[in-house]
């Protein structure tokens, strides 16, 4: 497993446009979304929220675009699954590091561009944990359509994944709500840490069952 922790981090280091364009992206969506309207008719602290939940969406998605595509074209995947006799361990390995190079930092950002438009700083902690949470579970449920998409077209993949991530930002959205009102945050981040942990569990399993469809 540490082996495959190394050899992923040390991939996806080297393929900058991997893990930091999407963080350019993210940063460019929630500079350049509040310009396109007129915001001097909302409550900007709160109007953001909603601007960062739907780029979070998005940044995860592209973040997991090519997260097995790559792999599968070079062989390498298939090499793995010879040495591992299994695609759990790469799977886990891989979306740990996934979250980790781009999970981690996106969900800072979001946090950051939120406080710097009247959120108040206290509320820093609170957003970055639920930003980080939520992109356990997208990366996770865009992954699994990643892996189905192979070599079939990213429209399958974005049928498969976007209505399975649709729950996600309904949560999120309730843990946004539990920030603004000030009232049951403990218990919504409990909830999604329970959920977060069965997903990096579960859905490695899952992917894995789709990845092995496309080597056989």
């Amino acid at each position: 497993m540490l082996r495959l922790i190394r050899t992923e981090s040390f991939k996806l280091s080297r393929k900058l446009k991997s893990w930091l364009g999407p963080q350019l992206i993210l940063v460019l969506v929630l500079i350049a979304f509040p310009l396109s309207i007129d915001i001097s008719q909302y409550d900007l602290d709160k109007f953001y929220f909603s601007i960062i939940v739907i780029s979070l969406m998005m940044t995860a998605f592209i973040s997991t675009e090519g997260m097995f595509e790559e792999d599968f074209e070079d062989g390498s995947l298939e090499q793995e699954f010879l040495l591992e006799q299994d695609f759990y361990k790469i799977v886990l390995s891989k979306m740990l590091i996934y979250v980790f190079f781009i999970g981690i930092p996106i969900a800072l950002i979001g946090s950051l561009f939120l406080i710097t438009n009247g959120a108040d700083f206290d509320d820093l902690p609170k957003v970055f944990s639920i930003l980080c949470l939520s992109n356990i579970l997208l990366f996770n449920l865009f992954s699994f359509g990643n892996a189905l998409s192979i070599n079939k077209g990213a429209m399958l993949g974005v049928l498969t994944s976007l209505p399975l991530a649709l729950p996600v930002i309904i949560l999120l959205g309730r843990a946004v709500r539990t920030i603004q009102y000030g009232e049951g945050f403990f218990s919504i981040i409990i909830l999604m840490s329970g959920i977060s942990l069965i997903v990096l569990a579960i859905m490695p399993i899952v992917i894995s069952a789709a990845l092995k469809t496309h080597i056989d």
